[in-house]
């Protein structure tokens, strides 16, 4: 029977004890320092003129984006698949916080006063493939999304050198954003993404720098640096947004 089996010699005691410390170095999900290579913050202006800091989120601030998404996970929510990503992006967050998630990286958007507008993150598969895992913005119709979007596909093969960038889209306008940057798809079933078992849409290094770098530069939906460090400060500490404006 499975868990019966003996040792083959004589063992000096019948029970062993484990110490916390000793299994959650088996549990946890360590980062690798190869790939958490810190995003340069940068400035965007929304359509609307205003001017937003793209920067890399800290695990201290995990509490204020996790407070953010639990108001989505609700039912009143269930439009433009918000639910579903919400408390999958929560679940990616609190594994973040927690080291239970591989190679895990997260941006947030924030107004110039620190208010928290939009959230991205994405992990790394090995040295050659990075993963998208979900895109947020809690105000809509500024092009936030997209330009975050890009941010953290930035971060993959402008900082971290990948070969290649994997995605999977839930909503329509997730695969619109997608489909507008060139994205190629994987045969399916025999490429799956993470996220369900979905089709792979994905970006290779040569068509970032080619295509869809400039495309954005083009669009002005690249942003611009350095961030002036006194702008950057009033970034922190990070604020929940004042309100969830995600109707359209």
């Amino acid at each position: 029977m499975f868990g019966m089996g003996q040792p083959k010699v004589p063992i000096s005691v019948t029970d062993l004890k484990f110490s916390i410390e000793d299994i959650e170095d088996y549990l946890s999900a360590p980062p690798n320092p190869r790939f958490q290579v810190p995003y340069t913050p940068k400035l965007w202006k929304t359509k609307e003129g205003e001017t937003v800091v793209v920067r890399e989120a800290k695990k201290e601030e995990a509490e204020v984006i996790l407070d953010t998404l639990k108001q989505l996970i609700d039912h009143k929510y269930d439009k433009d698949f918000y639910h579903l990503v919400g408390v999958r992006t929560y679940s990616e967050i609190l594994a973040w916080v927690q080291n239970r998630i591989k190679d895990s990286y997260a941006l947030v958007v924030t107004s110039e006063s620190g208010e928290l507008l939009a959230l991205v993150n994405h992990r790394f598969w090995d040295e050659n493939v990075a993963i998208s895992l979900h895109t947020m913005t809690f105000r809509r119709k500024s092009n936030l999304g997209i330009m975050a979007y890009a941010s953290k596909i930035e971060h993959a093969f402008d900082f971290v050198g990948v070969n290649e960038w994997w995605a999977t889209f839930e909503s329509p306008f997730g695969f619109r954003m997608g489909f507008r940057y060139v994205h190629q798809t994987k045969q399916w079933p025999q490429y799956q993404h993470e996220l369900g078992g979905s089709r792979v849409y994905y970006i290779t290094k040569e068509m970032w720098e080619t295509t869809v770098k400039p495309k954005l530069k083009a669009r002005d939906l690249f942003g611009t640096r350095p961030v002036p460090e006194d702008l950057l400060k009033k970034t922190y500490p990070l604020r929940p947004p004042e309100k969830l404006e995600i109707e359209l």
